[in-house]
């Protein structure tokens, strides 16, 4: 009698993970792990490895591993030089994965068959960390571009420009009608992250005696993050000496976050110029700004005005949902490959292919 299959759509974030199953189930947390700093962390978290808000709310107990952070493992080439941070980074990706899908409750014996977004442009040791990574919590995996699982669980496969807007890279993927050829598509290496380290140099540039994390910095950018030149203003509590004031942040924010917009043009007009020039306007019918990024409010009307050049009558509008769009088209691509295409990777061992 065979098993029970049970599927899984994953998409790994820099920052985030999202995950979703067949059985309707779905999650999101930090792409992080973090671990007790000594037996009296160990003692107040009961636990040797944590997940989740608790690596945020716990962290002065934790020592943290962000396993994709600022290239690590996944986004561009090249490793850290220290051997020990490497196997750690990977360490970390494979017990986020052992617990992202321990989240969805699969059940007991059941082939777990799942889809996992990569950058655009992964190379190939860039995929094998991801399939290193899922090697104990799936039978079968197939690693897809992250933003064609967007654009496939959008069912907008065709005349589409996908910007997928991470915390690590930004990639920007075409659509026509078929799987996007790796020579089609752009990442670009800045993203969220290097938004939020911006944010924290102006903001200690500007205001000195105010007393400022990246993770603060992090948290007024999603709450208050814009680039638009309408009257906007965002005022702060951060603490001077520990007691609390208010500043006024709104140049030092809308510059930080403006400094994705001209790499995404730069990129576009990058994708837009390698296709065929015939049907450059037709692919511009539709450009989808998706990931955490793509919520900075009026991105889409500066990416929609630096496109007017290219075609007039360009309509870019952000994801429905940017926490799990890619996690809902790799569950969405996963149940829709046939059975025997599932059998056949499970039975030969082979965890990783591309999505075609």
């Amino acid at each position: 009698m065979s098993r029970e299959t049970f599927y899984i759509g994953m998409d790994l974030g820099t920052f985030k993970t999202s995950v979703m199953a067949s059985n309707a189930k779905r999650s999101s947390l930090y792409t992080a792990v973090g671990w007790p700093r000594d037996h009296v962390a160990r003692a107040m978290l009961g636990r040797d490895v944590i997940f989740g808000e608790d690596v945020v709310q716990q962290r002065m107990a934790l020592d943290v591993v962000r396993p994709f952070n600022k290239g690590s493992l996944k986004y561009v080439p090249g490793n850290p030089e220290d051997a020990t941070d490497i196997e750690r980074s990977k360490h970390a990706a494979k017990l986020l994965v052992n617990h992202a899908v321990s989240l969805m409750n699969p059940p007991a014996g059941a082939a777990i068959y799942g889809v996992i977004g990569a950058p655009s442009r992964a190379s190939i040791e860039n995929k094998q960390v991801i399939m290193e990574a899922a090697q104990e919590a799936f039978d079968a995996v197939v690693i897809a571009a992250e933003p064609f699982t967007v654009a496939y669980g959008m069912d907008q496969l065709k005349d589409t420009v996908v910007i997928d807007i991470g915390a690590g890279t930004i990639d920007i993927c075409p659509l026509y009608g078929a799987y996007p050829k790796d020579e089609d598509q752009v990442t670009i290496s800045i993203g969220g992250d290097s938004v939020d380290e911006c944010f924290l140099k102006l903001l200690q540039q500007q205001f000195p005696e105010a007393q400022v994390t990246l993770n603060m910095a992090r948290e007024i950018k999603e709450k208050h993050g814009f680039v638009h030149d309408v009257n906007e203003s965002a005022i702060v509590s951060l603490p001077v000496n520990g007691r609390p004031q208010k500043f006024d942040v709104t140049d030092s924010l809308k510059e930080a976050c403006g400094s994705l917009v001209d790499p995404i043009i730069e990129g576009l007009q990058e994708v837009i110029a390698k296709f065929d020039p015939e049907f450059q306007s037709q692919l511009l019918q539709t450009v989808l700004l998706a990931g955490g990024g793509s919520q900075l409010k009026g991105l889409d009307q500066l990416v929609e005005q630096g496109l007017q050049p290219f075609c007039a009558g360009v309509n870019v509008q952000k994801v429905y949902d940017s926490c799990y769009a890619g996690a809902a088209g790799a569950l969405k691509l996963a149940m829709n490959m046939p059975d025997d295409y599932w059998q056949k990777l499970e039975n030969s061992g082979t965890l990783q292919q591309d999505a075609a």
